[in-house]
């Protein structure tokens, strides 16, 4: 049976962000930082650069799909209901989850795991107890991470930040020199990142890690968890929904370009750190077709009319059309 797949590659340039700390060092909050190895005339070159790391995307991702399966009446457990996203990871989580205790079969537990959560039937999820059972999440974010002629001119900065409570009554006169007033620094970047994201839909709603028992369907409103899971990439994507400490470092977020690959069987868009990574898909597609199409969005708004490609005047407008495409076509794989 044909299979659903859809894969996501783009440039966004995010200007002064905070999207992925890390630790706390007293008073200074780091940005994550990470190693990337670019070939650079005979050499090959280290720079250690800000990223949004792919569990960032996946939380942002997950929390959307948890408020969408609520809205469309499809069974999400206590726990993703709040975003906490443990994922049965023992029989404490499972009972925390449930409100039941686990069943002592790896299929039966699987199954029933499926079953009470869209968030973990599409997001995989580890139960590591003496019984072990893991399902792989159905979708695959990557590294945020600067593109390649970026990564020269990457920089980290820290801002000065201060808390200010002198001449209130909520500070005591022997702390007012200590406390009344709190400096701290928060570690800020800015960068055209590339954006990775690939959906699979092949076993949603089905159990995957019992051998003889792979594909097996174990729900009866598939069809609604796959449009459930489409409805929530789409608003995930278009409303930028991942990253921490927005509320008051809310970045300016442009698309420079996207590149989205509808197709029924695993078809991947090339890595968009190479600024030709668009025409590598065109390429690709010339060579490895599987029902594919692309849409694709440029904010220099240069287009070319192709078979089995379409340019979109925005990038709301490419990922509407895409996921259009990909409910249309999940009819098809259903009926």
């Amino acid at each position: 049976m044909s299979n659903l797949f859809m894969s996501i590659r783009g440039r966004v340039l995010i200007n002064v962000e905070a999207l992925n700390m890390t630790e706390s060092v007293g008073n200074y909050v780091k940005h994550r930082r990470v190693p990337v190895m670019i070939r650079e005339k005979e050499d090959y070159t280290v720079y250690l650069v800000p990223a949004i790391s792919g569990e960032s995307i996946a939380h942002g991702y997950q929390e959307v799909l948890g408020q969408i399966g609520v809205a469309y009446n499809i069974n999400v457990c206590n726990l993703c209901k709040q975003g906490i996203f443990l994922k049965s990871t023992n029989s404490q989580v499972y009972k925390g989850a449930f409100g039941r205790a686990p069943p002592s079969d790896a299929f039966e537990l699987e199954k029933s795991i499926i079953e009470g959560c869209l968030v973990e039937d599409v997001g995989g999820f580890l139960y590591a107890e003496k019984l072990n059972v893991k399902r792989t999440s159905n979708f695959y974010s990557g590294y945020m991470i600067p593109v390649k002629e970026a990564l020269g001119n990457t920089v980290i900065e820290p801002q000065l930040h201060s808390r200010y409570a002198l001449g209130t009554p909520f500070v005591k006169r022997e702390e007012r020199e200590a406390r009344g007033q709190m400096i701290y620094y928060v570690e800020l970047s800015s960068s055209t990142y590339t954006f990775s994201f690939d959906l699979d839909t092949k076993y949603i709603g089905k159990t995957t890690f019992q051998y003889g028992k792979v594909g097996k369907l174990v729900v009866n409103d598939r069809e609604a968890r796959l449009n459930a899971t489409l409805e929530a990439l789409k608003k995930f994507l278009i409303e930028l929904l991942f990253g921490a400490k927005k509320t008051r470092f809310l970045p300016v977020i442009e698309w420079e370009s996207l590149v989205i690959g509808v197709s029924n069987d695993v078809w991947t868009v090339p890595s968009p750190s190479s600024v030709n990574y668009i025409e590598k898909a065109k390429k690709k597609l010339k060579h490895v077709n599987y029902e594919t199409k692309l849409y694709i969005y440029k904010s220099d708004g240069s287009k070319k009319l192709e078979d089995s490609i379409e340019f979109t005047d925005s990038f709301e407008e490419a990922v509407v059309n895409a996921i259009n495409d990909a409910k249309k076509r999940l009819k098809v794989i259903e009926g």
